[in-house]
């Protein structure tokens, strides 16, 4: 299982890495055909582009903190649901799998959580399982990892031979709650979705301005990348009303544009997300007392 998570990682870094250094190597002609492609400027910098600086934010954790159980839903892997492409022809219930036992290990790895990934590669979970198995382990958060498709999609050839979509019009994360049910425990979501929007925005991750989520997510007032569901009430997304612990769904980043792609399969990247979600997770927990006692695994 590892070295095909870190397989299904690598296959944007190591397409993404060579299809960028062609565009921006020192002396490349504007009109090269990975340069059109891409639609770069002379000299890019900042977030999304390569070099661009990263940060691991600190978490405080409170003397009552304890040991959080976190569940953690790779997103698709539904039966008939395998999700986006990505600009490097990666299935999204791909990625999402690769990044969420990445973000479990490193979790796992504080000492202050028990992360559990809700699937596996080769069995596609229905999303009423994933909340059900939730709630049985006795999670305190449910995070729900995604990538996003947004703007006008055109395609690319990454690689001799393989043509796939590509968009570079709207990078950027989105953290997406919903407000249905218990206000109490809308408020909880709610908190949580603004730590993690707050941490990754501090770890040097770029928020996205929802400019293509109108009629779907209402932007938050209060925290850039946060959004409400606003979807018509059938087609409400299930992993953020239905658990009975708060729940957010992170769009990790637009799948379609090759400088995120590639960000997101540097281990630099994931551990900067990593660090980002624990400090989150201490902001939102933290305020809520000792855990509560859980049932046997």
């Amino acid at each position: 299982m590892i070295s095909r998570r870190k397989l299904v990682l690598g296959l944007a870094g190591a397409a993404g890495a060579a299809a960028l250094s062609r565009a921006l190597a020192p002396g490349a002609p504007r009109d090269t055909a990975a340069r059109r492609a891409l639609k770069l400027p002379i000299a890019p910098s900042g977030w999304p582009f390569p070099g661009a600086r990263i940060v691991a934010p600190s978490a405080v954790f409170p003397p009552e903190f304890g040991v959080r159980r976190i569940y953690l839903d790779a997103g698709h892997g539904a039966p008939g649901n395998t999700g986006n492409v990505s600009c490097f022809c990666v299935e999204e219930q791909d990625f999402t799998l690769s990044a969420a036992h990445a973000l479990a290990e490193r979790l796992n790895a504080t000492g202050r959580f028990e992360a559990r990934v809700g699937r596996t590669f080769d069995r596609p979970l229905p999303y009423p399982e994933r909340v059900e198995d939730a709630a049985r382990w006795g999670a305190e958060a449910f995070v729900s990892l995604h990538s996003d498709v947004r703007g006008k999609i055109d395609t690319w050839s990454p690689v001799q031979g393989r043509t796939c979509p590509l968009s570079l019009a709207a990078p950027g994360f989105a953290v997406l709650w919903s407000d249905e049910g218990d206000p109490a425990l809308g408020a909880r979501r709610l908190a949580l979705a603004r730590a993690f929007a707050r941490r990754m925005e501090e770890a040097g991750l770029m928020p996205y301005s929802g400019a293509g989520y109108s009629g779907l997510y209402s932007p938050d007032i209060a925290q850039s990348g946060v959004f409400v569901d606003r979807r018509p009430q059938e087609q409400r997304i299930f992993v953020l009303r239905r658990p009975s612990m708060p729940s957010i769904l992170v769009e990790t980043h637009h799948a379609l544009d090759a400088r995120e792609a590639t960000r997101w399969s540097e281990p630099a990247t994931l551990d900067a997300f990593a660090a980002a979600a624990a400090a989150a997770l201490a902001d939102a927990l933290g305020g809520e007392g000792t855990p509560a006692s859980k049932p046997p695994t």
